[in-house]
C-alpha cells in the first residue's frame, strides 16, 4: 500500500470510522470511486481503523452539494449523536468540496459533532498550524475548479466558433455530423459534431409549424406529426431560431448556422401566437389571474387520482364567453400522451360529494375511533417488531463480544499471531455493524400513544365536523391535506365513482390498489382500504347530478 500520513492522534486503533468519495464522471479522474475505496480499506485496515459506512457519489460536481445524496444523507446522519463515527477518511479534500465556503463550512459543521476528517492525500499536520494548511488546500481547490470551468467553457466557445461544433443532443429535425478538427498525440483523428438537417425529419418539423403558424393546438400537432411524447416538449421546440438558421449557444450568436429549415413568415406568425399565448395566460391590469394561481385553490389537487391510469388529475381552467370560468379535474396522462380516456369531472360535483361523504363519516364517532384504533394497532406491530429485532440483535452483540474476548485474552496469554489478528480485525468490524444496525432500530421503534377516551374521540370528530362544513376554502385544504391520503376517481359514462382512502401514519409496504375494483356503484359504503392506508369509502355522484356533466362545456 502506498505511504500514506498515519491517521491524528484523535484516531487510535479501534476507532470507527467512515468514507466518503466522490468523482466528477470526466474520463480522466485520477482514482475511480473503487480505485479510492481499495486504498481507503487498505489504509484502515493497516491502522486498525473500524470502517463502518462507505458514502459515495459518482458522476458528481464537487462545487455544490446540490445532486450530492450521499454527501447529503451522511450529513443528515450525523445529525443524529448516536449515528457520528470518531472520524471520517477522504482520499482528499477536493473529493470532499471544491467550494471553498461549503469545504470550511462542512468540516467546521464535523467537528462540532467531535468528528475528524482526515484526508489520505493531503499532507495536514496536526493543531493549529494544520488549519492554515487546510485554509489554503481548499483555496487551491476552488481556484482549481474555477480555472477548470473557465478553460472549459472557453475550449467550447472556440469548438463553435472556430468549427461550428456543438455539444450535447441536437434539437428534433437535425442530426449530428462528424468534423475532424485535428489529431490526437498518437496520429488518431480528433473529431467534434456540428448540427446538421435531418433530411427524413426536415418535412414533418416544416409541418409542425406549418400547423402552427395556422393555430392548430399543440395537442392537433402531436397528434399529426409525434415529434415528441407529450405536448410540453414543444414549449422549446417553436422558439428554437435553429430553424431559421441562426444558433445561440450562451452569449454567443452565429448567424447563418445553417441552412434554414422554416421560412420567415411562418416563423414570425408561430412567434406571435407564443407571445398572445403568453398575454392571455399571465397577470395583468385586466385582472386575470394567472392559471397556477387559481389551480392552487383546488381543493383536490396533489389528492385526485384517475382511476383508469393512475396518473395525477389537475385542475382545468376555461374562460368563457360570459367572462366566467369553467373548472374541471382532468387526467394529466390524457392531456400529455393522449392515450387516457377519463373525461374531465366538473370541480364543483366532485368536491361537494367528497365533502359530503367526509362529513357523514365524521358525524360517526365510531369510524374515528376505528381509524385511529387501527392506526395505533399499526403502530403497536412496528413498535413489537422493531423491539424483536433489536433484542435478537443484542443476544448476537453479546455472543460477538464474548468471542471477541476470547480472541483477546488468547492474543494476552500466548501472544497474536496473523491469523488471530485477522480474526479479531473481523469480529470488531461485525461489532462496529450490530453496533450501527441496533441502534438504528432503537431510533425506529415509536413510542406507544395512550388509547383516547370515547369523550376525546366524539370532540375530535365534532371538531372535524366542523371544519369541514365551513366555507374557508384554505382551512378545507389544509384539512383535506392532512386527513386523506388519496382520492381515486373513475368515469364510466356518466356515471362517476371516487374512493377516498386515509392517511395512516407510515408508509405500507403493500401494492398498489387495482383501479378495475373501483368501479362498484356503492354509496357510503365503508370498505377495507385497497392500499393499506387506512378505511376509505366509494360515493356515486347522485343522478340529479349526471345532467350537469353532460352540458357543461366539452374538455
Amino acid at each position: 500500500m502506498t505511504n500514506y500520513l498515519p491517521p491524528p492522534s484523535s484516531l487510535p486503533p479501534g476507532s470507527i470510522v467512515d468514507t466518503y468519495r466522490r468523482d466528477s464522471g470526466g474520463t480522466r479522474q485520477e482514482q475511480s470511486t473503487d480505485q479510492q475505496l481499495k486504498q481507503l480499506q487498505d489504509y484502515c485496515a493497516a491502522h486498525g481503523l473500524l470502517l463502518r459506512h462507505n458514502f459515495v457519489d459518482e458522476a458528481k460536481s464537487g462545487g455544490s452539494t446540490i445532486g450530492r445524496d450521499d454527501f447529503n444523507r451522511m450529513i443528515d446522519t450525523y445529525r443524529l449523536p448516536e449515528q457520528r463515527p470518531a472520524g471520517l477518511i477522504l482520499w482528499n479534500y477536493a473529493r470532499f468540496a471544491r467550494d471553498f465556503d461549503n469545504a470550511v463550512y462542512y468540516k467546521a459543521l464535523l467537528r462540532t459533532y467531535h468528528i475528524t476528517v482526515h484526508s489520505l492525500n493531503d499532507p495536514v499536520p496536526e493543531g493549529d498550524y494544520g488549519r492554515i494548511i487546510e485554509l489554503f488546500i481548499d483555496l487551491s481547490n476552488e481556484e482549481k475548479r474555477r480555472q477548470t470551468s473557465a478553460d472549459a467553457r472557453r475550449g467550447l466557445r472556440e469548438l463553435v466558433q472556430k468549427y461550428g461544433c456543438v455539444p450535447g443532443t441536437p434539437p428534433r429535425g437535425f442530426k449530428r455530423q462528424p468534423v475532424t478538427i485535428g489529431t490526437h498525440r498518437d496520429n488518431t483523428p480528433r473529431t467534434a459534431h456540428r448540427w446538421v438537417p435531418d433530411p427524413d425529419l426536415v418535412p414533418t418539423v416544416q409541418r409542425a409549424f406549418a400547423m402552427r403558424a395556422a393555430g392548430q393546438s399543440l395537442a392537433a400537432i402531436n397528434d399529426q406529426t409525434r415529434l415528441f411524447g407529450s405536448v410540453n416538449s414543444y414549449k422549446t421546440f417553436f422558439t428554437n431560431r435553429l430553424y431559421i438558421g441562426i444558433l445561440d449557444f450562451g452569449d454567443l450568436v452565429i448567424e447563418n448556422y445553417c441552412e434554414p429549415l422554416i421560412e420567415l413568415p411562418t416563423w414570425k406568425a408561430v412567434q406571435k401566437i407564443i407571445q398572445a399565448h403568453a398575454e392571455r395566460f399571465s397577470p395583468s391590469s385586466s385582472g386575470r389571474l394567472h392559471p397556477k394561481r387559481i389551480a392552487s385553490s383546488y381543493l383536490l389537487s396533489g389528492l385526485a387520482i384517475c382511476g383508469h391510469c393512475g396518473s395525477p388529475l389537475w385542475g382545468m381552467t376555461s374562460g368563457q364567453r360570459n367572462g366566467n370560468h369553467y373548472q374541471r379535474y382532468a387526467c394529466t396522462r390524457a392531456k400529455r400522451r393522449r392515450d387516457c380516456g377519463f373525461k374531465p369531472v366538473p370541480t364543483a360535483l366532485l368536491e361537494q360529494a367528497v365533502l359530503a361523504d367526509l362529513r357523514v363519516w365524521s358525524s360517526d364517532p365510531s369510524n374515528l375511533a376505528e381509524l385511529l384504533d387501527a392506526e395505533r394497532q399499526q403502530t403497536a406491530q412496528l413498535h413489537d417488531q422493531q423491539k424483536s429485532i433489536a433484542k435478537k440483535l443484542q443476544k448476537e452483540l453479546a455472543s460477538l463480544r464474548r468471542s471477541i474476548k476470547r480472541i483477546t485474552s488468547a492474543i494476552s496469554e500466548s501472544g497474536h499471531s496473523k491469523s488471530l489478528l485477522a480474526e479479531l480485525n473481523e469480529l470488531e468490524t461485525k461489532e462496529t455493524n450490530l453496533q450501527s444496525r441496533l441502534l438504528r432500530a432503537r431510533s425506529q421503534t415509536p413510542e406507544l400513544p395512550p388509547p383516547l377516551h370515547p369523550d376525546e374521540i366524539a370532540k375530535w370528530a365534532s371538531n372535524l365536523y366542523a371544519l369541514l362544513s365551513a366555507e374557508d376554502r384554505p382551512s378545507l385544504r389544509a384539512v383535506l391535506n392532512a386527513l386523506v391520503h388519496s382520492v381515486i376517481v373513475t368515469r364510466n359514462g356518466q356515471e362517476v365513482h371516487a374512493i377516498t382512502t386515509f392517511k395512516r401514519l407510515r408508509e405500507p409496504e403493500t401494492s398498489e390498489p387495482d383501479p378495475a375494483r373501483h368501479t362498484a356503484p356503492t354509496t357510503h359504503t365503508t370498505v377495507e382500504s385497497q392500499d393499506g392506508q387506512g378505511t376509505a369509502f366509494l360515493f356515486t355522484l347522485p343522478l340529479a347530478t349526471q345532467q350537469q356533466i353532460v352540458t357543461t362545456p366539452a374538455a
